[in-house]
């Protein structure tokens, strides 16, 4: 079992928020097999806190979030 957390700090409040409920919804419909992962937002940060039953797990359910972290992001570039 492997449990950890990540958080992700933002210039501002705003872009935590902008990020947080761009990958929420796919947060909530996500469903989990070898993996759990709680998110939310505090204050700047977007926090994800995971168990994972092996490292195969973790990562798939790592680079989803990640990878629909940076469309958040790159279309609020926009």
């Amino acid at each position: 079992m492997i449990k950890g957390r990540i958080e992700l700090e933002f210039p501002d409040s705003e872009t935590a928020r902008v990020v947080y409920e761009s990958v929420l919804f796919e947060h909530k419909t996500v469903p989990y097999r070898r993996s759990r992962m709680d998110f939310y937002l505090k204050e700047n940060k977007v926090i994800m806190e995971f168990i994972a039953k092996d490292n195969s797990a973790l990562r798939g359910t790592l680079n989803s979030y990640l990878r629909w972290i940076k469309v958040a992001l790159d279309v609020a570039e926009l």
